[in-house]
């Protein structure tokens, strides 16, 4: 698929399973950054579709990013990750402009599912 996703996550672990589950999907267009400042490079010099946004990295926590990058550029598609299930948390995000929370460890195919829908979105 032609689609370029950014994956934002500090935790090698967590970039590597969500990147072979979109590789298993036929994602092939794949970029990694570990912490927000490298996401915002690569937000600013790549066309990138969707972006998988795990907030809590080194440098931002919270939703200071997915804030910031909307703030930029308001169409952005931004799934949020986190391993905080925070209902409070996941309505802020989804309010905020957030194409889809998921919770880690996650299922695959439900991953997907939001991963698909937020391009169709």
């Amino acid at each position: 698929m032609n689609e370029n996703i950014l994956i934002v996550d500090d935790a090698e672990f967590s970039r590597g399973v969500m990147k072979q589950a979109l590789l298993n999907a036929g994602f092939d267009n794949i970029v990694e950054a570990t912490t927000a400042d490298e996401a915002r490079k690569i937000l600013a010099t790549q066309q990138i579709d969707l972006t998988i946004l795990d907030i809590m990295l080194p440098d931002s926590n919270d939703l200071k990013l997915l804030h910031e990058l909307l703030a930029i550029k308001k169409d952005a598609r931004i799934v949020v990750i986190s391993a905080i299930n925070k209902p409070e948390i996941t309505r802020e995000a989804l309010l905020t402009g957030a194409r889809g929370f998921i919770t880690k460890p996650f299922n695959e195919t439900d991953f997907l599912c939001k991963v698909r829908m937020a391009l169709e979105d």
